[in-house]
């Protein structure tokens, strides 16, 4: 299997195993309902850097659904644009989502950047295609963020609006509350490049993601109009409790 790297490309040899289940993932709670909306608080988070012209990267792209749909865990899809040139254009690549992938990198202190990568709670990166060393990774970044980590929460209030929020006290300092507008799942049928002819399935495929607010000592507090985070079109949105754009990820919250 293709390894990719932004810096070379090698052959690595790699085991993939998903057995249904006997998979572990974080325990918390499970996905609850608030009024329209299915809302799944989280304090874990598993990003994945992905590319459609990427040979290696349809194995990690399957994983991540099992981390979609598993209780306490919200993951997204990032797809690159670095790989475009390899004669397939991702449908989803965005320069913005290269660049997240890079200032992980430098905020790490590694320089390592390829595909699939995936990085959990802003901390730990690995392979994305390898279940066993994401799941390792999430078990030592709970316990290393286990006194920092944030509850995010969300209320129903008069006039069509919603409130964010919580009230844990932020022993970190620069922690943002992101918001990040996803594409529930796509089919794209793939006619070029490496991975010419397939048609791979994507789930929580990131389309935007814009900083709403800043927390203080006493946590966050955000009134939005109800419309504003409302599911439609297949597509619906995942709040981020983070310090700065490429720290640690301390809580999430998805709405569906």
């Amino acid at each position: 299997m293709l390894m990719r790297s932004i810096f070379i490309k090698c052959l690595i040899g790699l085991s993939f195993l998903i057995s249904s289940g006997t998979a572990s993932f974080a325990e918390g709670t499970e996905t609850g309902t608030f009024s329209t909306f299915k809302i799944k608080p989280a304090n874990t988070v598993v990003e994945l850097f992905t590319s459609q012209g990427c040979s290696s990267c349809p194995p990690a792209d399957v994983l991540l659904e099992k981390y979609v749909t598993a209780p306490n865990v919200v993951a997204l899809s990032y797809s690159v644009d670095y790989w475009d040139y390899l004669g397939w254009r991702d449908t989803y690549g965005k320069k913005a989502n290269s660049e997240r992938q890079r200032n992980y990198a430098r905020a790490r202190g590694d320089g390592s950047v390829y595909t699939p990568q995936a990085v959990v709670n802003g901390l730990e990166h690995m392979n994305g295609a390898s279940q066993y060393k994401i799941n390792t990774k999430i078990k030592e970044t709970k316990q290393r963020l286990n006194s920092k980590l944030i509850n995010l929460k969300v209320s129903e209030i008069e006039g069509e609006k919603v409130r964010i929020w919580s009230d844990d006290v932020v022993a970190t300092q620069g922690v943002v509350l992101w918001m990040v507008w996803v594409k529930d799942k796509a089919n794209v049928a793939i006619r070029r490049g490496e991975n010419r002819g397939r048609t791979i399935a994507y789930h929580n495929i990131v389309l935007g993601v814009e900083k709403v607010a800043d927390f203080g000592k006493g946590g966050v507090d955000l009134t939005v109009a109800r419309d504003k985070i409302r599911p439609k079109d297949g597509k619906h949105c995942i709040f981020l409790a983070q310090v700065g754009a490429s720290g640690p990820v301390l809580g999430a919250l998805e709405i569906k």
